[in-house]
């Protein structure tokens, strides 16, 4: 017997909702469009037309009135986060949110009490823990093969060519603690904080390489501590545009290109540290098929529609709201999460 598909709404009709949720969810199986909803009844109504959703709204209490909604999906401005995704769960609808889950930890507490009181899932983006370079790294530290882990390092950039948004000085992501930062680090805290566990921040650096006059700074070099390691976050608008992790362990240092879904290990050299040219050219080899190798399966994973973490983040959450587990990144992920993206930019000057 076939299962009908979840009715999922969406709530903001920017940048994200058409450039990764929508597409994202017009591929699930497990779900189906049904409504989007935009303050600006113009965009939602194009929106609509562009991705054949029967119906739009510029109202978000008349969408969830009218619609029959399973999931409510929230893709606004951060500081709307927690209003919009408290109205969607008191109308008994599963929430998956953007990230950060909220603009403050004391709205992503009550968002938190609104999920248990009404029993519905609430789910936050953290769409890079599910890609496929992710999944593989996850798998080999899970196996031990990395040996004890004592480190992550982080890079991330987001120039101003890749989003323009960057450049204007109105948009709302100028406006947050810590300006365009206070979206980005999301990605690298809950990606550091995935293999090491509770951090706190002991350094925060920033400086300005640009020219946009605007934003007092454009790049930020955090170092964090916890029990099991240390995290070091790069964050630039200033490079081409990048997402990179490096795992390193007592065995072996993972290296994984985010976007391009390529992994690759370096081992600890032998021989006391000297260099040894057989064992150079041999690790060079073993890199350059690595490479290769992800090359490949990333392609063929792109060709079959399998690739894309939020996608498979999507599927997650429909599979925990059908058998009551765990959503895929709990409410409290999302919250500490925030919690430490507070005390970064709070340290921010």
């Amino acid at each position: 017997m076939n299962t009908p598909p979840l009715n999922v709404g969406i709530i903001g009709c920017g940048f994200i909702a058409q450039s990764i949720h929508i597409p994202s969810l017009v591929k699930c199986k497990g779900a189906k469009l049904v409504a989007v909803c935009d303050k600006n009844e113009e965009l939602a109504k194009n929106v609509a037309k562009t991705f054949n959703i029967n119906k739009h709204y510029s109202d978000v209490s008349e969408m969830l009135s009218s619609e029959t909604l399973d999931i409510v999906d929230v893709c606004t401005s951060i500081d709307t986060h927690a209003p919009l995704s408290i109205q969607a769960m008191e109308a008994s609808c599963h929430v998956l949110v953007e990230k950060p889950i909220a603009l403050t930890t004391e709205q992503a507490t009550e968002m938190i009490q609104t999920s248990i009181k009404n029993n519905v899932k609430l789910c936050v983006v953290h769409d890079m823990l599910f890609g496929l370079a992710m999944m593989k790294i996850k798998s080999m530290v899970n196996k031990g093969i990395v040996g004890n882990l004592v480190g992550v390092e982080v890079k991330q950039s987001f120039p101003p060519q890749d989003f323009p948004i960057i450049a204007d000085e109105t948009h709302w992501w100028h406006k947050l603690p810590g300006g365009v930062f206070g979206d980005a680090l999301p990605h690298p805290i809950y990606l550091a904080r995935e293999f090491l566990g509770e951090l706190e921040p002991i350094m925060v650096h920033t400086r300005k390489l640009g020219h946009l006059e605007h934003m007092p700074f454009d790049e930020v070099e955090i170092i964090l501590e916890g029990q099991s390691g240390a995290a070091t976050i790069i964050s630039s608008c200033n490079w081409p545009s990048l997402m990179m992790i490096d795992i390193f362990g007592t065995k072996m240092n993972i290296h994984g290109d985010l976007y391009s879904s390529i992994v690759t290990t370096y081992k600890a050299r032998s021989n006391m540290g000297k260099v040894v040219p057989t064992e150079r050219a041999m690790a060079n080899i073993i890199q350059s098929t690595q490479i290769l190798t992800s090359t490949m399966s990333t392609t063929l994973q792109v060709i079959f529609g399998k690739q894309g973490g939020h996608r498979s983040l999507i599927n997650k959450f429909i599979n925990s709201i059908r058998s009551g587990w765990e959503p895929p990144v709990t409410m409290e992920n999302g919250k500490q999460t925030l919690r430490l993206l507070e005390k970064i930019t709070s340290q921010m000057i």
